[in-house]
């Protein structure tokens, strides 16, 4: 949305020839054509929005100021709408017939676009769009009901009509040109779940990752260049049935392309109509060229909630993710282990930051490419035990050059529950003398809460056990599942290699697991910790963790005071944790997290003191 701030001494008394803010020293005005006067836009900036779409409505689709009107109380049933319309196109200057709604400046995608339907149910419509002039407007299309359907339904379109124009002259071929990289997908994919429980008795984010499943296919292998035609997409005019039947077969090439996500019995299960709106309300986003924190924080949200709490796994924020790769510095020759890797966000920023030195350090671009695509193929791993969480890793790792390779369903605590292939992949050695492989680095943040009390799992763990005060060693009942990652992770760290573990922090000063420190020390040096807030991991739990950095020891100390030669330990606490209390992330002026990881990283990098590196 660009226009032209004008200095001035006094408030606009008549409409400007094209769009502007008026500034009259500190206050913000602008002038609306419609209703003849001038408005203060200092604490309404949806105002803006609206003004600037009058003007687009005259200078870009050729409807004339006198078809136009503002502020349009409309009728439900006996009552009227709790708000009124922002913007009402009518087909002509005598205001009988509504054509085009248009909302503006809602918060949130999903607020405006239902408030918009509601104003085209009430008035039969079809008609309706929704802006708040940075995110990509939404073109709504309402179908009719048919048949013995009761209910309209909804598909967006590539623009909406202008004066002279008809649905069917704005129902062109989508192109990749026509495609815009997303900032709000979880508006998005809320409004398909919401479409989904509504009509279907089907799992909606299971249903729903197929479809951005075939999508991410269609961009990689059909969108060649702007005047690619895609074939993820949903006609205006174009029966539901058709529609499902190219995106199916989407989703089948994609299936035997990428092996190892889908099953390969696994089909869309929605109806025709169901997956016309899913797909006409993602097909012009372009997923490829999004912001990767915007895609994976929007996976993250619609995974079933129940799997956030219930094993104490809270996904980390973005900003922590980076802050510990940024400390860690994988190399392109390195590997990398998530055991718990949940969506996959520490891998897929290990792959950026490993991208980006690759670029630095290369002008070819056909080695660059190949570069990149050797490290996400062969340096990058990750297990998790849900199976749903394991395919939105693997999508996520699709969109950043793949890697999904090495990702694994299985529980990363008890390798005898492994599959032949989870074993070929993390195991060396056979019967007795199998071990886990090791890697370069590990980045991780496993789940907090349950005890493990499994007599097999708990068998091979050292701290599992403990000395009574006759001497004699026993194995505890249960352990905290936490404590059982710290020991595996130092497992499965190379002498030498480096870790970033998410722990809560009564682990580093509870007396009880005084144990657990002493078996850190003696298989690692502690090179650093930073300590995080409470709110950090807010709204879904209010537990204080700290990340620990740690450096595996070429060889375990046999005694604890031993660690009196180890290099000085950076410590750093964050301040700015990034979100607020209620746990939305807080961003600054221009639009970064506003939080202190960024200093931390840069402080530790210069204090710190890895022997490895």
């Amino acid at each position: 949305m660009n226009y032209e701030i004008t200095e001035t001494d006094s408030k606009p008394t008549n409409p400007p020839s094209a769009f502007c803010v008026y500034k009259v020293l500190e206050d913000l005005f602008v002038y609306c054509p419609i209703r003849k006067r001038a408005y203060s836009v200092n604490k309404k900036p949806e105002e803006i929005v609206r003004q600037w779409w009058l003007y687009k409505l005259r200078d870009q689709y050729g409807y004339k100021f006198d078809q136009l009107d503002v502020e349009v109380a409309v009728s439900v049933g006996s009552a009227e709408a709790k708000k009124k319309a922002d913007i009402v196109v009518y087909s002509n200057g005598k205001k009988l017939t509504p054509r085009i709604f248009i909302e503006v400046k809602k918060p949130k995608r999903f607020d405006g676009v239902e408030q918009l339907k509601v104003y085209m149910n009430a008035t039969g419509c079809r008609l309706g769009l929704w802006s708040n002039g940075s995110s990509p407007p939404v073109s709504l299309l309402r179908v009719e009901a048919t048949g013995n359907k009761e209910e309209p339904t909804w598909r967006e379109l590539r623009n909406i009509p202008s004066s002279t124009e008809t649905l069917q002259d704005v129902d062109n071929p989508l192109t990749r040109q026509d495609l815009n990289p997303i900032s709000d997908f979880l508006g998005i994919l809320r409004e398909c779940e919401n479409f989904v429980k509504a009509h279907e008795g089907v799992d909606p984010f299971d249903e729903i990752f197929k479809l951005i499943f075939a999508k991410l296919y269609d961009e990689r292998r059909n969108l060649k260049n702007d005047t690619s035609r895609a074939k993820f997409f949903v006609g205006a005019m174009e029966p539901a049935a058709d529609a499902k039947s190219r995106v199916n077969h989407l989703f089948e090439e994609a299936k035997n392309q990428w092996r190892g996500v889908f099953d390969g019995s696994e089909f869309l299960a929605l109806g025709d109509e169901t997956l016309a709106y899913c797909v006409s309300s993602m097909q012009y986003s372009y997923l490829l060229r999004s912001d990767a924190d915007v895609l994976g924080s929007a996976f993250e949200v619609m995974i079933n909630p129940t799997m956030k709490g219930g094993k104490g796994q809270y996904f980390t924020p973005r900003h922590v993710i980076q802050m510990c790769i940024e400390i860690l510095q994988p190399k392109d020759h390195e590997t990398i282990l998530d055991p718990a890797c949940g969506s996959g966000g520490f891998l897929v920023t290990a792959m950026e930051h490993v991208f980006t030195e690759i670029r630095k350090e290369r002008d070819d671009d056909h080695e660059i490419m190949e570069n990149q695509k050797d490290y996400a193929s062969n340096n990058v791993f990750g297990i998790d035990y849900d199976p749903l969480i394991a395919k939105v890793a693997k999508a996520y790792m699709l969109i950043w050059g793949d890697g999904r390779a090495h990702i694994r369903v299985a529980d990363g605590l008890n390798p005898t529950g492994w599959d032949t292939e989870t074993r070929a992949i993390y195991q060396t050695g056979k019967g007795s003398k199998a071990s886990v492989r090791q890697f370069d680095i590990i980045a991780t943040n496993p789940p907090f809460a349950g005890d493990i009390s499994a007599e097999e799992t708990l068998s091979t763990y050292e701290v599992a056990y403990a000395t009574d005060s006759k001497g004699r060693r026993k194995r505890k009942r249960k352990v905290a599942r936490d404590i059982l990652f710290i020991e595996r992770c130092l497992d499965f760290l190379k002498p030498g290699g480096r870790m970033a573990i998410v722990i809560p922090r009564g682990t580093l000063k509870n007396y009880n697991d005084e144990y657990v420190r002493s078996h850190v020390l003696k298989r690692s040096k502690v090179i650093g910790v930073v300590g995080l807030t409470g709110q950090m991991f807010k709204p879904f739990t209010n537990t204080k963790t700290c990340v620990l950095f740690l450096e595996k020891r070429i060889k375990s100390l046999s005694e604890i005071e031993l660690v009196m030669n180890d290099p000085n330990i950076v410590f750093a606490t964050s301040e700015r944790p990034g979100k607020d209390r209620s746990g939305r992330l807080v961003h600054g002026s221009s639009g970064e997290i506003s939080s202190d990881l960024p200093e931390i990283a840069s402080y530790f990098l210069t204090n710190a003191t890895w022997s490895a590196t």
